[in-house]
């Protein structure tokens, strides 16, 4: 048996290589979705990096979706620059923040049955905070002019993306029965 010190170091060490590999994951995700040509509007995407934030947020917590959405951006600042970047993480933390509102005021995310809920705010609140940083970005109001196009956009991939996401939550991460 191992000393109680030496089994916390193993689950941080667990722990640290599951956020590392979620990060690589969404990273990798949404640099793929990127390189796929959409016949959709300027900006929507199907986001699928955000099925590694809610089991993020789902199986760690608040502050390990967070990390996993900040840590993103920056991804996306080495690959695309400053703008993408400011745009990436205002989407992302508000994303983060709606989903887990859902899960704190449902409790239903976690028991599947409010995933859908939890997704669609996330892609709707994602595409707001996007709206939001490319107002600040352009200098201008007129952006919100967008904001319909990336409503309905948030609402249909956060249908998508809380589908798959259900679909594949009871496999991911499977803890070991001992």
């Amino acid at each position: 048996m191992q000393p109680w010190g030496e089994r916390m170091k193993i689950k941080k060490s667990r722990y640290i290589a599951i956020m590392g590999i979620m990060l690589a994951l969404a990273s990798a995700l949404q640099f793929l979705e990127s390189l796929i040509p959409m016949p959709l509007p300027l900006g929507v995407k199907a986001g699928l990096s955000s099925i590694v934030v809610m089991t993020a947020l789902v199986r760690f917590g608040f502050g390990s979706a967070t990390a996993v959405a900040i840590l993103k951006s920056c991804f996306v600042f080495a690959t695309r620059g400053a703008s993408a970047f400011w745009m990436s993480v205002c989407g992302g933390i508000a994303s983060v923040i709606a989903m887990g509102l859902v899960v704190l005021l449902t409790h239903r995310a976690k028991d599947g049955s409010g995933i859908i809920l939890m997704s669609v705010c996330g892609g709707v609140c994602h595409n707001l905070g996007q709206l939001a940083a490319a107002s600040v970005i352009a200098g201008s109001v007129y952006t919100v002019s967008y904001a319909p196009i990336l409503i309905v956009s948030g609402v249909i991939s956060g249908i998508f993306t809380g589908t798959v996401f259900g679909l594949i939550r009871n496999k991911a991460f499977r803890e070991k029965k001992h």
